[in-house]
């Protein structure tokens, strides 16, 4: 007769930091902030066609809560390119926080659109370069945003906000913090 397997979670899992994080606190991108190349990458790759379609539908409502699609002409090439991204918007500015090299094309504040809420809001772009700006203000939002921590796959720290050491490594490891400013 087949007997059912069922696996029990350990009573704390560690991540590379060396802290305590809960079963399921979400994908760990702490060592390796990009998509590209993953096995979580090579899946929103597949998606992102359909995530697209959707934001940029009237079917956008059940996404456009937690993700915008972000438009910007390349550098080099002079191609538009777009991509949805989870996003925090507070006020005029819409915070992105990527482990991904698109925000290249915005450095300097380059002019970039936002689809949000099923609107496009023109305006400029860029990283945050300061690194300790940027360790303060992506705590600031995943404390105040815990889905958009869980999303950028940083681990929490014991009292649930974002685990600063991992968020200090993934900092040092690739991940960028773009600060939209939209015109409207």
């Amino acid at each position: 007769m087949y007997q059912r397997t069922t696996y029990h979670w350990p009573q704390h899992e560690w991540n590379t930091c060396g802290t305590s994080c809960a079963p399921h606190s979400g994908v760990n991108r702490v060592t390796r902030p990009a998509l590209r190349g993953s096995i979580l990458g090579n899946i929103l790759r597949l998606l992102n066609p359909v995530v697209k379609f959707l934001l940029g539908s009237p079917l956008h409502w059940p996404l456009s809560r937690w993700f915008a699609l972000v438009a910007w002409t390349g550098r080099k090439s002079g191609r538009r390119y777009s991509t949805p991204v989870s996003y925090v918007r507070e006020g005029d500015v819409a915070w992105v926080t990527t482990g991904d090299r698109w925000w290249r094309n915005l450095e300097g504040g380059a002019p970039a659109a936002m689809r949000i809420g099923g609107r496009w809001h023109e305006g400029a772009g860029g990283p945050v370069a300061d690194q300790i700006e940027s360790q303060a203000i992506h705590e600031r939002l995943f404390r105040a945003y815990p889905w958009f921590r869980w999303l950028s796959g940083i681990p929490r720290d014991r009292n649930g906000g974002p685990d600063s050491a991992a968020l200090r490594q993934a900092l040092s490891a690739g991940r960028v913090l773009v600060r939209f400013d939209l015109g409207s």
